[in-house]
């Protein structure tokens, strides 16, 4: 048997560089179905402890198959799903009928002597630029705003994506369903991708990143929920219909899944709606405070989550310090925006416990993977 040449340290780092730019190219390529993989991988993950619950369920000897606990999960899933969006559109709807009825041209007039007085004091002390108008830049913002809610544009984008969606939905279900049937099938196609020394480190991988991953999106549904329950309470104290209150909720509930930026969107929108529903209202007397309101209703709402809520979460869910999380979300903002942030956190974490695993050598992974 002819023996095994040696490889140098140089031709090492070449082969790993080019598995490394192959292995992305695939991924980059096939992106669609790594998608698809990963949502059902996360999916099945939140789903796994009900399957696991209901196969306790017996009758005498007799027990649940897996595959019929799992059928379940995921017809119970989707249920979920379009149970939110049943609720959720039609008040939606309803809530952009109401910017029809928003006479601009009124609240404009209304806001002609505030914006005045404010372009006035601007030009005293030099604030402004030569020729700026605080008037036509007031008047083109609030257009700008009132035509980015017009439900027929959102409507029509909406109706693009009905043939993608269904596809998705198709292909993620399929996919969801075996990997809660065979739980160890996600873990198994990794593993087959890697050295057989390596196998123990790439299964311990897989489960440590799969009980973070799991804590953190359940965490981040129980914060989204927090987050809908203190809003529909606070706007309901401060005078909007509770129909109106919860459609509000729902919509920053979704948007807080978005770090930092969720919650600022969610306000902009909070205060959007409540005009629209508001009106027609006095502007000085009534629509002004209205919106202060709100505006205190989404501030304090922040702060209890960014005070309990985010801790829980964020650190205790995957180990990591609250300023560490700021400066990861920071750079994935900067390279892949809000995209980038939204899958942050659960891409540091995935990174974090491959460095434990295999760079464990490292003093700086020692660092960053303190806890896990």
């Amino acid at each position: 048997m002819a023996p095994r040449p040696n490889i140098t340290n140089t031709q090492r780092l070449i082969i790993l560089g080019v598995t490394i730019l192959m292995a992305g190219l695939a991924i980059w390529f096939f992106s669609n179905i790594v998608v698809f993989i990963l949502i059902s991988f996360v999916i099945s993950m939140i789903g796994e402890p009900l399957v696991n619950l209901f196969q306790k369920i017996h009758f005498r000897k007799w027990h649940l198959p897996r595959a019929l606990c799992s059928f379940m999960v995921l017809i119970l899933f989707w249920s979920l799903v379009l149970l939110f969006f049943y609720t959720f559109i039609p008040l939606l709807a309803n809530e952009f009928r109401y910017f029809s009825n928003i006479d601009i041209n009124s609240i404009l007039n209304d806001l002609g002597k505030p914006i005045g007085k404010i372009e006035k004091f601007m030009n005293e002390f030099g604030l402004a630029e030569e020729g700026f108008s605080l008037q036509a830049w007031a008047t083109n913002s609030f257009r700008s705003a009132m035509g980015f809610v017009k439900l027929s544009e959102m409507l029509s984008d909406f109706a693009g994506l009905v043939g993608n969606i269904f596809i998705t939905v198709l292909s993620v279900s399929f996919i969801t369903y075996y990997f809660m049937k065979e739980s160890k099938l996600f873990e198994d196609g990794v593993v087959m991708f890697f050295p057989e020394d390596k196998e123990p480190n790439v299964r311990h991988a897989i489960n440590s990143i799969s009980g973070l991953l799991k804590r953190y999106f359940i965490g981040v549904l129980l914060q989204s929920t927090g987050v809908m329950i203190l809003i529909t309470v606070g706007l309901t104290i401060v005078g909007l219909k509770f129909s109106h209150a919860v459609t509000i909720a729902l919509i920053a509930g979704v948007l807080n899944v978005i770090p930092y930026v969720g919650p600022f969107i969610g306000s902009l929108m909070a205060v959007a709606i409540g005009t629209a529903v508001s009106m027609p209202m006095d502007v000085a007397t009534e629509l002004v405070p209205r919106i202060i309101y709100i505006l205190v209703v989404m501030e304090s709402t922040k702060v209890i989550d960014n005070v309990i809520f985010q801790p829980q979460i964020f650190s205790r869910s995957v180990k990591a310090h609250p300023l560490e999380i700021f400066l990861v979300i920071l750079i994935a903002a900067t390279i892949g925006g809000v995209l980038g942030m939204l899958i942050a956190i659960p891409a540091y974490t995935v990174l974090r416990v491959i460095g434990k695993e295999f760079f464990s050598q490292s003093k700086f992974v020692q660092r960053i993977t303190t806890g896990i």
